[in-house]
């Protein structure tokens, strides 16, 4: 596979590729949609003055709005993906500074629309939504509270002048962690050199030989440390500009800004209360007795008298990795998905042939992640892989499409609602990687082994290396706000103790606070999804096996993501999220499967 970097994309074949056309025919095409926009964003800042007199009057700016946000998904999703694929392209650079120009204009009209909500009198205006049909009154209520955190238009044009500013500290980590970033080159076991960087460390540092990992590692691990306080400074620096949105906004906290936000951008704005973070938090931590098990396994297996950092991503099954073509692969998994009908499967099979996935690294491709899938309403999906022939590969495309599936059922209903919030996005994504992993173990032969590595790796890493992110972000983020400036020993300090909480077993010595390094790319609050996705992914699976949830019920659930309140989403699947319930079964879910080790 590791030629197929070198591949031009032109020399692998189409049905490997994305079909963009899909989207628009050309990036001619989209400057003629971006245009489109820029006019629908000046008649909707243009009508900002006009007051709203009638519920016909609130129909018609919901609708403008709702119009805008499907302009702009559109807009993003062809402008990123244009972009991923042809990474060296001019044009490509020039959709995307168009995009953010944008951008720019895009929250201060939307602003205007929602000023015009908050400047009604309430009693009209709560008059007015009780004459909306059912089908708009819920958008109506979400835009109405996005509406109490706009401020005046001088401040709205000054916010979003200032949103380079404030997304700097992002860049400045990006940059460290990809075009700065330099590592020397290791000698691999069979004598080839490779030149190690953000996108193939995690390869590198699975492989067998045992020292090789260590330098690779040590390699890797040395070269952040040289950047060690210019990131924690832009981390710090990122954390304040979150301060100061909530207070300009008016949010509760930086993770009451964050615990709003859905996926992809609709309008809506979902509100997770924080009990169930700190329940999360709180059930998880309670329940670190399988993952340390786990941890001791590890060590066993792998036949070390210490657990070290460079052992903790190597498999631990007793076969060699074997090789699975990506056409293998796809049978794969739209045999694992039939647990969700045929009516999914067929979806599914339908995403593969509709050219939504490109699969294999090639030259100007993005390559810095496994994949990922960004969508809009109207055009539904795609996942841009870098598929590698093996287990984990695959199971990383099967994770993807489980967004892809969750996209094209809530797709059927209106751009307002055609969204998932990112407190239960994951829970589609996971449950794929589950079924994948047990029609292997089902299935027998090579895969199997790798199977129930792969449970404990992504079941791990989400259920428990996910919380201790969370909680590593949470203590960062409540420091800033109480006033504590974070230097780089005070962040090396947190994330020390964390470890010695989450990994006892894993010897770090000097290095341990350090590991944090390379985190920051996403907003602070954006591990919490994964806890939830796991912990919901396995009451699913719980409930298709029993009975008590049947597919049809789950296909209403993916359509439905966007059009209830979380809880009462959850509350669907039978997933309390405020107890200690589900992350206690989610933890004794993964101690049985540590147990086939």
């Amino acid at each position: 596979m590791a030629g197929r970097m070198s591949t031009a994309r032109d020399d692998v074949n189409p049905e490997y590729r994305f079909d963009l056309t899909r989207i628009f025919a050309s990036p001619a095409e989209w400057e003629d949609a971006a245009a489109a926009l820029r006019e629908a964003l000046d008649a909707l800042e243009s009508s900002a003055d006009r007051s709203l007199d009638t519920a016909a009057d609130l129909r018609a700016l919901l609708e403008r709005v709702e119009d805008c946000y499907r302009r702009k998904q559109r807009l993003d999703l062809y402008a990123t993906l244009y972009g991923n694929v042809n990474t060296e392209s001019e044009e490509a650079d020039d959709l995307q500074r168009q995009f953010r120009t944008l951008e720019s204009a895009f929250e201060p009209a939307v602003g205007s629309a929602l000023r015009r909500l908050r400047e009604t009198d309430a009693d009209r205006l709560d008059a007015f939504v009780a004459e909306l049909d059912d089908d708009y009154r819920r958008y109506a209520e979400h835009l109405r509270e996005r509406a109490e955190r706009v401020r005046s238009p001088d401040a709205e044009e000054a916010i979003a002048a200032h949103g380079e500013a404030r997304s700097a500290p992002t860049r400045v980590i990006r940059e460290v962690t990809t075009e700065d970033f330099d590592p020397a080159s290791v000698e691999r076991p069979d004598g080839t050199e490779v030149a190690l960087r953000y996108g193939n460390y995690r390869e590198e540092v699975t492989h067998p030989n045992r020292d090789y990992r260590r330098r690779v590692y040590e390699t890797y691990r040395e070269e952040f440390d040289r950047f060690e306080n210019v990131l924690a400074r832009a981390y710090a620096e990122k954390l304040a500009a979150a301060s100061t949105e909530v207070e300009v906004r008016g949010y509760d906290s930086i993770r009451d800004r964050d615990f709003r936000e859905t996926y992809p951008e609709s309008g809506l704005e979902p509100n997770l209360p924080g009990a169930v973070h700190d329940a999360m938090l709180s059930a998880v931590r309670d329940n670190l007795g399988p993952y340390h098990r786990a941890q001791s396994v590890r060590r066993e297996r792998l036949g070390v008298a210490e657990l070290r950092p460079w052992d903790l991503n190597v498999s631990i099954a007793d076969a060699p990795d074997p090789e699975v073509p990506y056409d293998e692969a796809k049978a794969d998994v739209l045999g694992a998905l039939e647990p969700l009908g045929e009516e999914y499967v067929s979806r599914a099979r339908s995403f593969f042939e509709e050219r939504r996935i490109d699969a294999f690294p090639t030259r100007n491709k993005r390559t810095d992640i496994p994949a990922y899938c960004p969508s809009s309403a109207e055009d539904g999906a795609f996942v841009l892989a870098n598929y590698r022939e093996d287990a984990r590969t695959a199971s990383y495309v099967c994770h993807e499409l489980g967004h892809a599936l969750n996209a094209a059922y809530y797709s059927e209903g209106p751009t307002r609602y055609a969204t998932c919030p990112t407190a239960i996005c994951e829970i589609p994504s996971i449950l794929h990687e589950i079924l994948l992993a047990e029609y292997w173990l089902e299935e027998g032969g090579a895969l199997a082994a790798h199977a129930k590595n792969r449970l404990l790796e992504f079941l791990g890493g989400n259920l428990y290396g996910s919380a201790m992110g969370s909680a590593f972000d949470h203590r960062l983020a409540t420091a800033v706000e109480d006033g504590e400036s974070l230097s780089a020993e005070r962040i090396r300090e947190v994330y020390a103790d964390l470890l010695g909480e989450f990994r006892p077993d894993v010897v770090y010595e000097d290095r341990a606070g350090r590991n944090w390094l390379g985190r920051g790319l996403r907003p602070p609050y954006s591990s919490f999804q994964y806890v939830l996705g796991a912990t919901g992914a396995l009451v699913v699976r719980d409930r298709l096996r029993e009975g008590s949830l049947t597919p049809a019920e789950y296909r209403d659930f993916l359509r439905n993501t966007g059009q209830r309140d979380l809880l009462d989403q959850f509350d669907a699947l039978g997933v309390d999220v405020t107890s200690a319930d589900p992350y206690e079964r989610a933890a004794e879910a993964f101690a049985g499967y540590l147990e086939e080790f």
